[in-house]
């Protein structure tokens, strides 16, 4: 079955408007050693010539049960696609907002944290992470 043709702008758009917007994406996977504070993300808000427009802001919506979270600001590589025109900025670290997870000592499982971030830009997404602590 063909999709109709006079459809594929609105679907595009749609599709755009809620990645854009904070939409929830799948659980991102981690593995810490248990009660070790162990960086988990690194979020930075940055211009394609590497500098930064500001720091982003890093919010707990929920969890974690069984450990503590933590940010701090700090300087950090990103990971810019090859194609992306930020991709010179991977050879640098670059200041941004690092978070880290502990767990409680002795807890061997899996967490969950949620969090909201907002560029210095003020675009936000929410990510949710399942830290393993072995």
């Amino acid at each position: 079955m063909r999709f109709p043709r006079h459809l594929y702008r609105p679907v595009f758009f749609v599709a755009f408007a809620w990645l854009g917007c904070g939409a929830l994406r799948a659980e991102e996977a981690r593995i810490v050693p248990s009660g070790v504070n162990q960086q988990i993300d690194f979020f930075a808000s940055v211009n394609p010539d590497c500098s930064t427009p500001g720091l982003p802001t890093v919010r707990l919506v929920e969890g974690p049960s069984r450990g503590t979270v933590t940010t701090d600001k700090g300087r950090d590589f990103m990971t810019f696609a090859r194609g992306n025109v930020r991709s010179a900025c991977n050879k640098r670290r670059v200041m941004g907002v690092k978070l880290f997870y502990r767990s409680e000592k002795g807890f061997m499982g899996v967490d969950r944290v949620k969090i909201l971030v907002i560029s210095a830009a003020g675009t936000g997404r929410e990510a949710i992470y399942a830290i393993q602590a072995r």
